[in-house]
């Protein structure tokens, strides 16, 4: 599933927007779906319907949290598939057993430890029958989680576990697509994009998460969304030239005007080529990452979907324009 992927314009989205609508009742199809955004959000579709009729558009996918120690859930998946959206998971290799979270150790996965579970998980995801997302150990260069990169947990053994996952999905015939998504880069990181990158052969698209913090630490600064990105973006374009997904983006209130932001948003995601996907995270966690955390929120992020949907209309009008 390697390739060229368009850059971030609407005449990129038009076509899986034309064929997703295909799948939808009437009733669902009079909704349009938003241009390139999908979001993260609690594994509940009356949840995000709810949101959905609140920004006036379909998410064009949709992102969960699976566990190491649960089965990919392939009921939820069938149910946002039946509504038309692509299923994108967040793997976490970590367990939670006794009050505890402990993350698995990459050279276990590598060493095949895991590979019942493995099996498994990837059995359930070919019986989707449709593609899957999946960014395993997101954030894996950060230093807040239990999987993530540390002395003992090489950035060798990442690439070796990643490695040897995608060749036993391949023998499963699993419809995956490798998402690779480390953080943004801040300055503590103990590793570089480059020493942790699996290789294009074993990776379909690249990914970034990164945040607006506003002054919700006293650490933190208000950064614009160019500034929140435009580093790591740069750095990912020196090690590859796969399609670019934003796998977690969001702001806070605290420290500036979120409504701002988002439109600012809008206003520059063409200036990144290489970008093919922005999944908003619209949890409450630390801080109100949503969507809808205050009115006027709401309404930028509303009146961005409205300008992009507008652009997919004129897009298609030209299309067939004789």
């Amino acid at each position: 599933m390697a390739g060229r992927t368009p850059p971030f314009t609407l005449s990129y989205v038009l076509p899986s927007v034309l064929c997703l609508m295909a799948l939808l009742s009437p009733a669902q199809a009079q909704r349009p779906f938003c241009p390139g955004f999908g979001v993260t959000t609690h594994r509940n579709v009356a949840h995000l319907e709810a949101l959905e009729a609140k920004v006036g558009c379909r998410f064009e996918h949709v992102r969960w949290f699976q566990e190491w120690d649960e089965n990919f859930d392939l009921s939820y998946a069938r149910k946002i598939v039946r509504r038309g959206s692509r299923v994108e998971i967040s793997w976490q290799p970590r367990t939670h057993r006794g009050g505890k979270v402990r993350g698995v150790p990459y050279r276990e996965i590598a060493r095949g430890k895991h590979d019942a579970y493995l099996r498994r998980f990837a059995r359930s995801v070919r019986a989707l029958g449709r593609p899957v997302n999946i960014a395993f150990a997101p954030e894996m260069n950060g230093d807040w989680g239990v999987y993530q990169i540390t002395r003992n947990n090489t950035a060798a053994d990442f690439k070796a576990a990643w490695r040897h996952m995608h060749e036993l999905f391949d023998r499963e015939r699993a419809k995956v697509r490798w998402v690779w998504i480390p953080n943004i880069l801040y300055p503590t990181a103990r590793v570089s994009y480059a020493e942790i990158y699996p290789g294009d052969a074993y990776v379909d698209a690249v990914g970034l998460d990164g945040y607006n913090w506003g002054t919700t630490n006293p650490w933190n600064r208000w950064h614009s969304f160019e500034r929140v990105f435009r580093a790591s973006y740069n750095a990912l374009r020196k090690i590859t030239q796969k399609p670019v997904h934003l796998g977690e983006v969001s702001s806070a209130e605290a420290g500036g005007s979120k409504p701002g932001w988002i439109t600012n948003m809008c206003r520059t995601l063409p200036r990144f080529p290489r970008l093919t996907s922005v999944t908003w995270f619209n949890i409450q966690e630390k801080a109100d990452w949503r969507i809808a955390s205050s009115h006027a929120s709401l309404q930028a992020f509303r009146n961005c979907m409205k300008q992009r949907i507008a652009e997919v209309r004129r897009s298609r009008l030209a299309r067939v324009a004789p």
